[in-house]
């Protein structure tokens, strides 16, 4: 997971440089979340449910005042594929964001990270936050495997569709209107569509996949920003696909209270 090193600002760090950035003080309308609790907890839970962390990596920034984590996941029941489960975690102390948990892939051959949407959680920083995190740790692990198997039919979609040239340059301008990469991503992403670095998307022909790794190669390295807008890329490419797509709905995990 080296696309961690590109992340904007911030640096990669040990847990060990990570659990020793301490909290600021309680307030009476602001309790933080020590990163050590934030991560074991979650690391238990994955233990329960019996996946294995099999790669973590933790940056810093702001000082420390913001974490941003990636565990790569081995999910029991799973057939090997050309791309692995990610679990993005991120926390602060400056405020600047709430506690949140987002699930994504990484894909083998390039590094390629991209999630599939849903912040499964995030919560303000308040009084009830440590009396409802066991609960929401409990039940956004319990999903992540039916999560990994929808993204993986999405992925199968997307290799499945075939795609010209003419439609690619569409798609692009869409990706664009979408705010899933800047105007000064096009250039890039049309040069990985029409020679790919990576042969193993050359070999597979001109395909959606091919496009969606094209433009996750252009836009990796912020992290903080990279959940968003690769959710806005797979807004894009699953009309194209002609997935059904919806917006959260009372019947999915979205428990928010909005920024700190």
């Amino acid at each position: 997971m080296t696309g961690l090193m590109l992340h904007c600002g911030g640096q990669l760090k040990t847990r060990e440089e990570v659990f020793g950035v301490l909290p600021p003080s309680e307030t009476a309308t602001y309790v933080p979340l020590p990163y050590e609790s934030f991560l074991t907890r979650i690391e238990k839970q994955l233990a329960v449910e019996g996946m294995t962390v099999k790669e973590e990596s933790l940056a810093l920034s702001s000082n420390g005042q913001r974490m941003f984590g990636l565990l790569a996941l081995e999910m029991p029941g799973h057939a090997h594929r050309s791309y692995g489960c990610v679990l993005g975690l991120r926390n602060s102390y400056d405020k600047s964001c709430s506690t949140g948990v987002c699930i994504g892939a990484s894909v083998f051959v390039c590094d390629n990270l991209s999630f599939n949407g849903e912040v499964t959680f995030a919560r303000k920083h308040t009084t009830n936050l440590m009396r409802d995190l066991s609960w929401l740790i409990v039940e956004t692990i319990s999903r992540l495997p039916g999560k990994f198997h929808a993204q993986s039919e999405t992925f199968d979609a997307y290799q499945n569709t075939g795609i010209s040239d003419r439609q690619a340059h569409d798609l692009i301008i869409r990706m664009v209107d979408e705010g899933a990469i800047n105007v000064g991503d096009i250039r890039n992403v049309l040069k990985e569509w029409r020679e790919p670095r990576h042969p193993e998307f050359l070999a597979e022909g001109k395909n959606a996949w091919r496009l969606f790794n094209a433009a996750t190669e252009a836009i990796k390295g912020d992290l903080w920003r990279l959940p968003a807008r690769t959710t806005r890329l797979h807004t894009v490419f699953d009309r194209e696909c002609l997935l059904s797509f919806k917006e959260p709905g009372p019947g999915e995990l979205q428990i928010s209270e909005g920024a700190d």
